[in-house]
């Protein structure tokens, strides 16, 4: 049989992402195009509740650009995911029925668990990793996935409810942040990933962490300078603690006009990249790491790798 073309689309709280492939009944597959654009759909849910009219119609706008470039290149199958944004605002049903009627485009939303178990896989497949225990860790925009498993899969899975853009509306309201802020930020960081160790994902050094989505391959290519994003030299990489550390505090003195002139760093993330960046290194000193590598395939890779598997 002829190959199949598929899209995988992930609808996030900061960005949404398109993977277009060309599949073929043995397993194997061949990447076309790899998308990403920042939109900003879960901007203001943390107080409101509610995704905004903007947000919408950013992301509406984007998801038009990826069904046309996907009909472009014969795609005869979008599959979309939603996640922390779409999990938890009230009108995120009207939002996606909206989308639907103005593209066609049913969007899935996802459980925590859901969203665990396809960053696992992505992670199990695009790295050679094989034999080690794994904490996978996806720091999204509203939410953020602890991952434990090996080659038997998923061990253990803990959603908490902080990401970038959570943590940055919530915290983070001066330009340059506040100590008392950062201070505020980091409680409740704190806070939440006691609850990890509550639910039995112990912290130790036992297990090899990994990093996926923007806060981990933003901080890579600004640790590697790098003028234009390379899957290559960030893909596998890896970042120390006190990388992560130095990067903390040079943003933490940078006004948002400062920050958007670094290398490396996409000017939409720079109100959000000194949110995550911290949240990952609370996560590294909890579990006594002084390294994490980076992963620049998510949920998406995760979908892909699902619908790829043999006939």
């Amino acid at each position: 049989m002829s190959p199949r073309r598929s899209a995988f689309i992930d609808v996030g709280t900061n960005t949404i992402l398109c993977l277009i492939a060309e599949l073929r009944d043995t397993g194997r597959f061949r990447v076309l195009d790899d998308l990403h654009e920042i939109t900003r759909l879960g901007q203001g849910v943390d107080r409101t509740g509610l995704i905004s009219p903007e947000g919408e119609r950013r992301s509406l706008e984007v998801l038009e650009r990826y069904r046309d470039h996907c009909k472009s290149l014969g795609v005869e199958e979008i599959i979309a995911v939603g996640t922390s944004a779409l999990r938890d605002a009230k009108n995120s049903r009207d939002v996606r029925a909206r989308f639907h009627d103005k593209l066609g485009i049913d969007i899935r939303v996802i459980s925590g668990d859901e969203e665990a178990a396809y960053s696992f896989l992505a992670v199990q497949r695009g790295l050679s990793l094989v034999g080690k225990e794994l904490l996978v860790i996806d720091i999204g925009g509203g939410s953020t996935e602890l991952i434990r498993g090996n080659a038997s899969g998923v061990l253990q899975a803990f959603s908490i409810n902080l990401g970038s853009v959570r943590l940055t509306e919530r915290c983070l309201h001066s330009d340059p942040v506040r100590p008392e802020e950062v201070h505020e930020m980091i409680e409740a960081i704190d806070r939440e990933l006691s609850l990890v160790g509550e639910r039995g994902i112990r912290a130790n050094s036992a297990v090899t962490l990994v990093g996926i989505a923007g806060t981990f391959t933003t901080l890579a290519a600004m640790e590697k300078k790098l003028e234009r994003y390379s899957h290559s030299q960030v893909h596998g990489s890896a970042l120390t603690l006190d990388e992560v550390r130095r990067q903390i505090l040079s943003l933490q003195e940078k006004t948002l006009a400062e920050r958007k002139r670094i290398v490396g760093l996409e000017p939409k993330r720079a109100d959000v990249i000194f949110a995550g960046a911290s949240l990952l290194e609370r996560i590294m000193t909890c579990w006594h790491a002084e390294t994490v590598i980076v992963s620049d395939q998510g949920v998406r890779y995760g979908l892909l790798h699902e619908a790829a598997r043999p006939l």
